[in-house]
């Protein structure tokens, strides 16, 4: 399996003498893009009805649960990234943490998983290729193998499945909750603003 993992990465893997315009894009989408998923939380949060705020609120659920799996799953079984046993080219800086799975793969996919579980299959689709241009990214660059993106594909899964078996037994209760303190919070937010002005 690792022969494999190690074969599918130098394939992916850039080369000695890269394209410098190739490799400015792919930093672009390994560091910059994972802002898009916050960034619409946000923006579905602030802007959205009730049925829209539920979708966020279980996307943020599953986020956790899978970035909580990945650090149990990279604490338990490490897995040494490419640049650390000497394989291929590394062209961005990394912390030698455990390789597998990706949470920038993670965070994309699961957010397209919850999205898909809720019927918003455009925006799923849309946030899955762009995961899946991240996971290319991160490969070309050097700092994760083709195999930590499955993983990440499976945990996000199973995060977007969990997540909804909460929302369906909790979801009211957290939304109203977490309406009321969003209501709290901004009114202190402009209470503050209009003093200082």
């Amino acid at each position: 399996m690792d022969s494999l993992n190690h074969a599918l990465f130098l394939a992916l893997n850039a080369g000695a003498e890269p394209w410098s315009a190739v490799v400015f894009f792919a930093i672009a989408a390994a560091k910059a893009l994972i802002l898009l998923v916050p960034l619409h939380l946000i923006l579905i949060w602030v802007c959205g009805e009730r049925a829209v705020r539920f979708v966020a609120l279980s996307a943020l659920i599953a986020l956790v649960i899978a970035l909580a799996v990945n650090g149990v799953v990279g604490a338990l079984a490490y897995s040494p990234r490419p640049f650390v046993i000497g394989l291929g080219h590394t062209l961005i800086d990394h912390r030698p943490s455990s390789s597998f799975p990706s949470n920038h793969a993670t965070v994309f996919f699961t957010y397209a998983a919850v999205l898909a579980v809720y019927g918003r299959r455009p925006l799923a689709w849309a946030f899955a290729g762009i995961g899946l241009v991240v996971a290319w990214a991160r490969i070309y660059l050097g700092v994760h193998y083709p195999g930590d993106m499955l993983g990440a594909a499976m945990v996000s899964v199973v995060a977007a499945v969990l997540s909804a078996s909460v929302m369906m037994r909790f979801g009211p209760i957290i939304l109203e909750r977490s309406e009321s303190l969003y209501v709290v919070l901004t009114s202190r937010l402009l209470r503050l603003r209009s003093r200082r002005a």
